[in-house]
C-alpha cells in the first residue's frame, strides 16, 4: 500500500479537459460547414473523451488531500468545461433527431464557440502561473458570449419570417442549445476569475 502519492497538476488536468472541449468544438464547427457526417461522428467520440478526462479528475480530487485551489472550484470549472462539450454533442444529436442540417446561423454562432474555447484554454493554461494573463483571456470569452447573443436573435428573427413553423421550432431548439453553451462558458469564467481573486 502506498502511503504517499505523487503531486497530482489539476491545472494539467482542466487544460487536458479544455482540449477536448476544443477539438469538440472545433469538430461541431467542421461538420456545419461541411455537413459530412464524419465530423458529427468525431463530436460524438470526443464528447465520450472528455466525460472520461472529467472522470479522471473527480477520481484524482477524491483521493487528494491537498489541491492547489479549493476543493469545489476545481469541481465546479471541471463541471463547467465538460457541459460545453456536452451540448456540442446534444447539438449533433438534435440535429439528427430533427433531420436537419446546419444552417448559416447556426454555423456562424458554432465558429464564434471555437473562439470562446480558444480563450477558455488559454485562461486556464495561465491560471497558475500568469493570472494577469488568464483573466484577460476570461474577460475576452464574456465578450464573445454577448456576441454569441446577438447572433442569437438576429438569427431568431429571420428564422420566424419562414412559413414552415415546424422546421422553425427545430431549429429554434438547437439555435437556443448553442446559445445556452456560451452562457455556461460565461459562468465557467465567472468562476475561473474568482479563483484568480481568492
Amino acid at each position: 500500500m502506498k502511503f504517499f502519492r505523487k503531486n497530482i497538476n489539476f491545472y494539467q488536468l482542466l487544460v487536458s479537459q479544455c482540449e477536448c472541449m476544443s477539438e469538440g468544438l472545433t469538430a461541431l464547427y467542421n461538420y456545419c460547414v461541411t455537413k459530412e457526417e464524419t465530423f458529427a461522428d468525431q463530436v460524438v467520440k470526443i464528447e465520450e473523451d472528455g466525460d472520461m478526462r472529467r472522470r479522471i479528475l473527480i477520481d484524482e480530487l477524491n483521493r487528494t488531500f491537498i489541491t492547489p485551489i479549493e476543493r469545489k472550484d476545481i469541481f465546479n470549472l471541471s463541471r463547467q468545461i465538460d457541459e460545453i462539450l456536452d451540448y456540442a454533442k446534444a447539438t449533433i444529436d438534435e440535429l439528427r433527431l430533427f433531420r436537419i442540417l446546419p444552417d448559416e446561423a447556426m454555423t456562424d454562432i458554432v465558429g464564434i464557440l471555437v473562439d470562446i474555447c480558444k480563450h477558455i484554454k488559454r485562461a486556464v493554461e495561465n491560471m497558475e502561473h500568469h493570472p494577469a494573463i488568464a483573466k484577460d483571456e476570461a474577460i475576452k470569452v464574456k465578450g464573445l458570449e454577448n456576441k454569441v447573443g446577438n447572433h442569437y436573435y438576429r438569427a431568431l428573427a429571420a428564422l420566424f419570417d419562414q412559413d414552415d413553423m415546424h422546421l422553425v421550432f427545430k431549429y429554434r431548439e438547437v439555435y437556443r442549445h448553442l446559445n445556452t453553451t456560451s452562457d455556461v462558458a460565461d459562468v465557467a469564467m465567472d468562476s475561473l476569475l474568482d479563483v484568480l481573486m481568492q
